[in-house]
């Protein structure tokens, strides 16, 4: 009989190679230098995975699922801890423990006659070992010593579960459990305790492979063939172990080996079924004394040698497909239009997962066309009115501006984190300007910036990677149209619709008896402010009025900062008056206006605008 590996799943019976083309005909790994292409393709996927996920919970909780977008929200916690839970199932005593222990070639998980406690065995890694128990009724984790395990998680020492043992993890410093491989023990099925049976069933929904094992001692019981019905009800890849294969004689083996074979086939309603033989026990003992030869005749590096190809190979396609495949499940029995289409769009997904990971997402991502640049109004008409606050201190255009664009960055923050085609078409305009991206790096969360640019940044990835097939001008060329512009900017095209609404309002308010007297109290405009008004009023008074005012607030300004230097350089520093020692940036703001208003040098400059250093 072939030692191979039975996978039951969307993909139908494998022989353990994981399906991929690249993996070596003795179970290997793909070639090195595949495998950064390789995780590319499993980042991509992921990020698609995530965004369906995401829309998901948003969905239920428009409908008022809480529970369900609860559920909804383990996933994305799933997602991001790149978790895939490898299970080992089995009926109670088949060496399921023992098993564990020979792979990762320490004695570390109780074994003997007794059933262990109801509760689920987690391995992953962790830089240092540390085992930590979850227990109901408790806020706070539990921390013990791996010699205090057996009082917990064996029969002897937590008979009936009285401790309330819901997870025992196990953080190891162990290169099999890198990459966010959690090895997880379960209680055996068909024991006295049917809690065992219980918690095994539940936690199937949660596991993305599963070795199955069972023995020669009692040959496949009843129990066992339900329990892999259920299991195959999942579509999990599943690899099928014989453990104990050393307690009996070679003929006597195959016989009862070809029995199980037989049962296995009716279970799993498959033509031919492949076994992995194994003796744990043997396997375990000749780790830890060094003994390769006996380590062979185990039978353990077969089956080592396919759960890593298939690590290599397949793990991220099946974690996916199972995420998905769960979130489906959570969108089902929810009547709303806009859930039908998620859950549509999560089946395509699985699809094209389940046809090869890498083939289906290599294809460059597509820039969606940029929306046309909205122009930049000049007109003194049309602006609605609203109630502007107007500020006295400063140019009362740039105030406005500079609090408008604030209002618009905390808009835009959330519009990123909550909606797709905001984040796209950011992507399609190549993002804010260079001030306007720092501006909104001092607003946004890192949270909102990941969401909002991750689309551009793969884009720029994907570009660059075309433009990498050609001579230097075609690469100068394609980082010159990633390059963001201000014409197309939208804190650019929101600043030029306040100030023409401000400037509006301003001449408006200015006309007035009120206003004028206002006026001439206030810091009054920046030139560049004073320039666009004195084009709207044409040859109204008003203009003689804004060009007299504001020559005697350059007078004055000037003669604050004569006088701060003489003060100064007189050490005579207590004499400044606060209007002196100001006098500077006023007269920044005067000649340029404030940094918030106008933040974009030209681009050509090089050099990052006022107010934008980090």
């Amino acid at each position: 009989m072939t030692a191979k590996t039975t996978t039951v799943g969307p993909a139908g019976p494998s022989d353990g190679s994981g399906g991929n083309s690249n993996a070596g005909a003795n179970g290997e790994a793909p070639p090195a230098d595949d495998q950064p292409e390789r995780l590319r393709g499993y980042v991509l996927a992921r990020q698609g995975v995530t965004a369906l996920v995401r829309q998901a919970k948003q969905a239920l909780q428009r409908q008022g699922e809480a529970t369900k977008a609860d559920e909804m929200q383990k996933l994305l916690a799933r997602l991001a801890e790149d978790r895939f839970n490898l299970a080992v199932v089995g009926q109670f005593k088949r060496g399921k423990s023992t098993l564990m222990n020979a792979i990762l070639g320490r004695d570390l998980l109780p074994t003997g006659m007794l059933p262990l406690t109801s509760a689920i065995t987690t391995l992953c890694y962790g830089p240092q070992e540390r085992i930590s128990l979850r227990r109901q009724g408790w806020a706070l984790d539990q921390e013990i010593s791996l010699a205090e395990l057996p009082e917990y998680v064996t029969e002897r020492g937590n008979p009936g579960n009285v401790k309330g043992l819901v997870e025992v993890r196990l953080e190891l410093p162990v290169p099999f459990l890198r990459r966010g491989l959690y090895f997880i023990d379960t209680p055996g099925i068909g024991s006295a305790r049917a809690e065992n049976t219980a918690t095994t069933m539940s936690f199937l929904p949660e596991a993305d492979a599963i070795i199955f094992v069972t023995s020669v001692e009692a040959p496949l019981s009843a129990a066992e063939e339900g329990f892999l019905a259920e299991v195959a009800r999942y579509r999990r890849r599943l690899f099928l172990v014989v453990n104990k294969t050393d307690l009996l004689p070679p003929q006597e083996r195959e016989d009862v080996l070809a029995y199980i074979v037989a049962g296995l086939g009716r279970a799993l309603a498959l033509p031919e079924v492949h076994l992995h033989k194994v003796s744990a026990r043997m396997a375990l003992a000749a780790k830890l004394g060094g003994d390769r030869e006996s380590l062979l005749r185990s039978g353990l590096p077969e089956l080592e040698q396919a759960l890593v190809a298939f690590l290599n190979a397949e793990k991220a396609r099946s974690f996916l497909v199972g995420v998905l495949e769960r979130a489906q499940g959570l969108l089902s029995g929810v009547d709303a239009p806009e859930l039908a289409t998620l859950s549509e769009a999560m089946h395509r997904l699985g699809q094209s997962l389940e046809a090869g990971l890498t083939e289906t997402l290599e294809a460059p991502l597509e820039l969606p066309a940029a929306a046309p640049a909205a122009p930049l109004a000049t007109s003194p008409e049309a602006p609605s009115p609203t109630n502007i606050a107007w500020k006295a201190d400063t140019c009362p255009i740039c105030a406005h501006q500079g609090q408008a664009l604030f209002d618009f960055f905390v808009r835009m923050q959330y519009r990123l984190t909550a909606t797709e085609s905001e984040r796209l078409q950011l992507a399609a305009v190549h993002g804010f300007c260079r001030g306007h991206t720092w501006q909104f790096e001092r607003v946004a969360s890192p949270q909102s910036i990941s969401e909002g640019y991750a689309h551009l940044i793969e884009i720029a990835a994907v570009q660059m990677r075309q433009a990498a097939q050609g001579n230097g001008s075609t690469e100068a060329a394609a980082i010159e149209a990633l390059l963001p512009r201000q014409e197309t900017c939208p804190a650019c095209q929101e600043l030029a619709r306040v100030e023409n609404e401000a400037l509006h309002q301003f001449l408006t308010m200015l006309a007035s008896p009120d206003g004028n007297a206002w006026y001439k109290g206030s810091a009054g405009l920046c030139l560049p402010h004073l320039r666009l008004a004195l084009q709207r009023v044409g040859q109204d008074p008003l203009a003689g009025v804004l060009v007299r005012t504001q020559t005697e607030r350059l007078e004055a300004i000037a003669e604050d900062m004569r006088s701060y230097v003489l003060k100064r350089d007189a050490l005579r520093r207590s004499l400044i008056r606060s209007d002196e020692g100001d006098a500077w940036r006023r007269a920044l703001v005067q000649l340029v206006g404030e940094p918030t208003a106008k933040p974009s040098l030209p681009e050509e400059t090089g050099r990052l605008p006022p107010g934008t250093s980090r």
